[in-house]
């Protein structure tokens, strides 16, 4: 998850910071939608697909099922499609609908996330967990000297 969260975070933060750049370049912040806007829009392509390959990646490592992989490469796509856009349109529009989606993107995520997890405790008949007895309600014998 802490992959999730990692890569999600650039595509989110570079298209927000775009439509912000003008007043960050007055407060004299040094972001990179300000100084290297190319590399902004680059790193926000790079890191949805590294997203999706994470994503993929789930269910190969044991953290997911299958099911997690094929559910979440709709969502991916869109993500990656909306960064390509954002890296050819370099507009307002693009980098607003970017960060738009992110925030819908996050949440189903790990909503698929949750519902797709690897089950890692399972019983079956075979294997049933060991029970314990309940305390005898028995009077102690007069042999046992521990009796209490």
């Amino acid at each position: 998850m802490a992959g999730v969260m990692y890569a999600w975070q650039f595509p989110h933060f570079c298209a927000l910071s775009w439509n912000l750049r003008a007043d960050y370049s007055r407060a004299g912040y040094r972001m990179m939608s300000v100084v290297r806007p190319s590399v902004c829009r680059r790193q926000s392509v790079q890191y949805s697909l590294l997203l999706t390959a994470v994503c993929l990646a789930m269910p190969v490592y044991g953290v997911t099922t299958w099911t997690f992989a094929v559910d979440s490469l709709p969502l991916n796509v869109y993500l990656i499609y909306l960064a390509s856009r954002f890296y050819t349109d370099a507009d307002s529009r693009s980098a607003r609908r970017l960060f738009q989606f992110s925030l819908i993107h996050l949440p189903a995520l790990l909503a698929l996330l949750l519902l797709c997890k690897k089950r890692t405790f399972t019983t079956s008949s075979s294997q049933a967990p060991p029970t314990v007895a309940p305390p005898s309600m028995d009077p102690p014998s007069r042999e046992s000297p521990a009796a209490c």
